[in-house]
């Protein structure tokens, strides 16, 4: 067993005493105003490490940022291309979805990952592999998802907005853990047309917005689809690298499309099926079951071990997930290491 994993398993058994988790700091973005409607737009926790953004581009997919599951090799935060790798990515299970205008203590604010999607033979190497999505287990209801943009590439000089939950360096606290949006941006340059050996052809540089806890958050552009994944930037939020989105086109679409055929649902409208990627038929509705007998009062009734700690009335689920709030701390947006040249 890792040493990560006993800890966590040691904090999750004492986790029903008196131990209580920390207070949330609040605010995001460099600057930026709070962002209630930007509702798709949410907070993602890894239990393993790690507060980052994401986009709800789906009902049961989110996009974000590769290291925001994953580890780098030397745990870096400094970001050489070709020498930053990734380690195998964290468990699905030790993180969460928090879909609402700040992050919570509530365990059940928390919606839980399934399964981590990332493309076929994807290289290690941060630079230009910085995007993945997260296959939620239910469907985010009541949430209008965000289409990205898949047709068309950024262009330099473009408007863009970017919106997330990391730290705001404008102000002296340096708060984070509040949704926030920030206007303005443009694009600077994009992959070769940057002339820069740290940025890759399916990425692009902008001229500001994210901080530390924004990565894996959207740009947007002026019709509101997303353009770019936050991956990295230099200190001060400045010149932020987005993961481009038209560039992941397919695979994108594929995975809608194998989301929604999984659950017999209909794929979002930027997705639609095709030869390559059918939709599957429709599943018909159930006939409703008939109603049980109620069951006889012999006795007390024994309720399900998992369901309750006996002797505190929480569940040991909230016990579990407060016990990893100890250990959650944000992941930062990665910083570049300038090169002499750059």
């Amino acid at each position: 067993m890792s040493q990560k994993l006993g800890l966590l398993l040691v904090l999750a058994t004492t986790a029903c005493g008196n131990a209580e988790p920390p207070a949330s700091t609040r605010a995001a973005i460099f600057g930026g105003d709070l962002a209630p409607a930007d509702t798709a737009v949410v907070a993602v926790v890894n239990f393993a490490g790690g507060q980052c953004s994401g986009s709800l581009i789906a009902p049961r997919l989110v996009l974000t940022a590769r290291h925001c599951v994953a580890d780098t090799a030397g745990k870096e935060q400094q970001v050489v291309c070709g020498q930053t790798r990734f380690t195998p990515p964290d468990s699905a299970g030790a993180i969460f979805v928090v879909p609402l205008p700040e992050i919570t203590e509530d365990p059940k604010d928390y919606v839980p990952v399934a399964a981590i999607r990332m493309p076929e033979g994807l290289d290690d190497d941060l630079c230009g592999t910085d995007v993945v999505l997260l296959r939620l287990k239910n469907p985010l209801a009541g949430l209008t998802p965000l289409s990205p943009r898949v047709e068309t590439a950024v262009e330099p000089g473009e408007a863009y907005s970017a919106v997330g939950f990391g730290v705001d360096e404008a102000l002296d606290d340096q708060p984070s853990g509040v949704r926030k949006r920030g206007e303005g941006y443009q694009v600077t340059c994009s992959g070769v047309a940057c002339r820069a050996r740290d940025i890759f052809d399916n990425e692009w540089v902008g001229n500001g917005g994210p901080c530390s806890g924004d990565s894996g958050g959207p740009a947007f552009d002026a019709a509101g689809q997303v353009i770019g994944v936050v991956s990295r930037g230099e200190t001060g939020c400045t010149k932020p690298v987005f993961s481009d989105v038209a560039s992941r086109a397919a695979w994108l679409k594929a995975e809608a499309i194998a989301a929604a055929n999984d659950a017999l649902e209909a794929p979002p409208a930027w997705a639609p099926c095709d030869a390559q990627n059918p939709c599957a038929e429709p599943m018909q509705p159930e006939p409703e079951p008939e109603p049980e007998p109620e069951p006889k009062a012999d006795g007390p009734g024994e309720s399900c071990a998992l369901s309750q700690a006996r002797g505190h009335g929480v569940s040991a689920w909230s016990c579990a997930l407060a016990a990893l709030w100890l250990v959650r701390r944000r992941r930062n947006v990665l910083r570049i290491r300038l090169r002499p040249g750059l």
